[in-house]
């Protein structure tokens, strides 16, 4: 049961108690003063002491003390006379004392009583403390995990930097962060990696990224942001760092993998040319989308050229009209080629968008610059689409709830993406509400009526219309008269119902146009 320890200078009381003790089972050693007592707490392990308040040499309170210092978890119970009523509160205020018991006993048993109860608590509270060690042991675990699932969810798997998703939340946070200091980007793959996979395998391939990751580690500084956006693409984010600096760093990439080639497991040098495309904040507005489309542009440029080059995307920076104008079309340019590169699907759309609004802005008798505005708003319409994962962008299935609030997110990029431009204030309206619906189902605003800018509305319709006939890679397009009658089924729902009119009356009368004359 319990390893008792009973102190008292009662001979007669102390051995009868001791029996008593002993058979209900506990392991009892006697003590014929304080002084003993201590003697033996300071040897040995008991669970309680059983103390009269008065011994010689040492007192029921001196043991107590004594006990507080040498074995602190131990339950204490106290023998007192009657008139001694204030020892026994003075040492419940002192110690580890669970109860107490008058002298001299009536009850024998008494003493049974109140040591089982005694040796719980003390059982109770060892087990306690045990269950709260295991659970800050288990918690310290815990964070350790949390710890490392949350490295590993910004992180790359095979190289350690960076995730696709991590390295873009990055450059948002530099750039906000930065005020105006100079910040650039670098966007590199690896010139005919498919190859290199096909020749030597994909765990030689596997170790040629990780040996790029090496390279751009030991090359780009303390400052550098490193991460692997996806395949054999890298994107360095530079803080504090100019166009120029971030040229000279590529050098320092590039002489890097030279004096550091690349070895297979079979100990041949595998030769490792990248291809960099360089973009610097303050040319594009300082907006992260803006940044990523002008690298990946001027990567892209330089892979048409042959790869192996440092390509910079550079823009005058003065104040006249013809540069502003240069500076817009520079950026959009990159901005189109580098969605053409991600989703051959999403130019193609936006070109056939584009013709259908002229076609209903025709209809409407709008001005020239309406005219204008339709025709640029058409192509930029799903500009956006950029910042959504490829993995999103070109699923050929269903998407899921959780991936259709992702692509949805494309409207309030674009809008920030053309915000951002010289030029284009006016485009806004036709860009950020084509998924407005007339109904007030739509999105992002959950516009209604005409609340939704005419533009808007014109350009739902064409959207639609687009992406209900051009061929996916997993559906074949509708016809066009199944997609006419999708448009009337959707008036005054989806649709205004006067622009779903004129509309659905406009390609109606110019496929009776194309229609051969009778003989």
């Amino acid at each position: 049961m319990a390893k008792v320890l009973l102190a008292d200078d009662e001979e007669a009381l102390r051995l009868m108690m001791g029996r008593q003790l002993q058979r209900a089972g506990h392991e009892v050693t006697l003590a014929e003063d304080g002084q003993v007592a201590a003697d033996l707490l300071a040897q040995h392990e008991f669970d309680l002491v059983v103390s009269d308040m008065k011994m010689p040499r040492l007192d029921g309170m001196g043991l107590l003390a004594k006990a507080k210092e040498l074995a602190p978890d131990t339950e204490f119970i106290i023998l007192t006379g009657h008139g001694n009523m204030e020892n026994a509160v003075l040492a419940f205020k002192t110690g580890n004392v669970f109860d107490y018991l008058l002298k001299p006993l009536d009850d024998i048993h008494e003493l049974d009583a109140v040591v089982g109860r005694a040796v719980e608590r003390r059982f109770l509270r060892r087990e306690n403390i045990r269950l709260v060690g295991e659970l800050e042991v288990r918690i310290s675990e815990l964070e350790e995990t949390k710890s490392k699932l949350a490295r590993l969810a910004e992180s790359d798997g095979l190289t350690g930097l960076y995730n696709h998703r991590t390295i873009h939340s990055k450059l948002e946070s530099a750039l906000k962060e930065g005020g105006d200091m100079q910040l650039s980007t670098v966007m590199l793959d690896l010139n005919g990696f498919k190859q290199l996979n096909d020749t030597y395998g994909h765990p030689v391939g596997d170790q040629v990224l990780k040996h790029v990751a090496m390279s751009l580690k030991m090359s780009c500084g303390d400052n550098a942001v490193i991460g692997r956006c996806g395949g054999d693409e890298f994107l360095v984010v530079l803080p504090d760092t100019s166009l120029e600096q971030a040229n000279s760093i590529c050098s320092k990439i590039k002489e890097y993998l030279a004096s550091n080639p690349f070895r297979n497991p079979e100990g041949t040098f595998i030769p490792l040319r990248l291809c960099f495309g360089v973009a610097d904040a303050a040319s594009v507005n300082w907006m992260p989308i803006n940044l990523i489309a002008a690298a990946d542009a001027a990567l892209y440029e330089g892979k048409q050229n042959g790869g192996d080059t440092v390509s910079l995307h550079i823009i005058r920076d003065t104040d006249d009209d013809l540069s502003t104008g240069k500076m817009t079309f520079d950026v959009l340019d990159g901005l189109v080629t580098a969605i053409d590169r991600k989703d051959h699907y999403t130019k193609a759309h936006s070109e056939d968008v584009t013709g259908y609004a002229l076609q209903l802005a025709q209809a409407m008798g709008c001005s020239d610059e309406t005219y204008n505005v339709v025709r640029v708003a058409g192509l930029l319409h799903d500009v956006g689409k950029i910042g959504i994962p490829t993995s999103i962008l070109s699923k050929p299935g269903k998407l899921t709830p959780e991936e259709y609030e992702v692509m949805k997110s494309h409207v309030t990029l674009s809008a920030l993406i053309i915000h951002g431009l010289p030029r284009l204030a006016d485009i806004l309206d036709a860009v950020s509400a084509h998924h407005e619906r007339w109904d007030g189902t739509g999105y992002p605003k959950g516009l209604a009526g005409e609340d939704i800018p005419l533009l808007g509305r014109v350009m739902a319709i064409a959207d639609a219309f687009s992406a209900m006939t051009l061929d996916r890679p997993y559906r074949a397009g509708l016809s066009r008269e199944v997609a006419l009658d999708e448009i009337e089924k959707g008036r005054g729902t989806q649709f205004d119902p006067t622009l779903a009119n004129t509309f659905i009356l406009t390609l109606q009368e110019l496929a009776d146009q194309k229609l051969p004359k009778a003989a």
